[in-house]
C-alpha cells in the first residue's frame, strides 16, 4: 500500500507554495533586523532555508521553468 494518496489540486499546491513564501519572507526579514540575536538569526537562516527547499521543489512539481531538478536537489546554484 502507498502512502501518497495524489489527490491534491494545483490549486491546493499553489496555495501552499504562496505560504512558503510568504513565511520565507518573515524569517528574510527577523535575519535582516539588527534586533534579532545572533542566536535567533541563526535560528532564522535554518528556517529560511529550510522554506527555500520547500519552495524549489513546490515549483518543479508546478512545472516553473526556471526551476531545475538540479536546484532542488541543491547541486545547482
Amino acid at each position: 500500500m502507498s502512502d501518497f494518496t495524489y489527490n491534491r489540486s494545483w490549486e491546493q499546491i499553489e496555495d501552499l507554495l504562496n505560504k512558503v513564501v510568504a513565511e520565507r519572507a518573515i524569517h528574510k526579514r527577523a535575519i535582516n533586523d539588527p534586533k534579532t540575536s545572533m542566536k535567533a538569526k541563526a535560528q532564522h537562516m535554518r528556517d529560511y532555508k529550510g522554506l527555500q527547499g520547500a519552495s524549489y521543489a513546490l515549483r518543479w512539481v508546478l512545472g516553473d521553468r526556471r526551476m531545475s531538478k538540479a536546484k532542488v536537489l541543491g547541486v545547482e546554484k
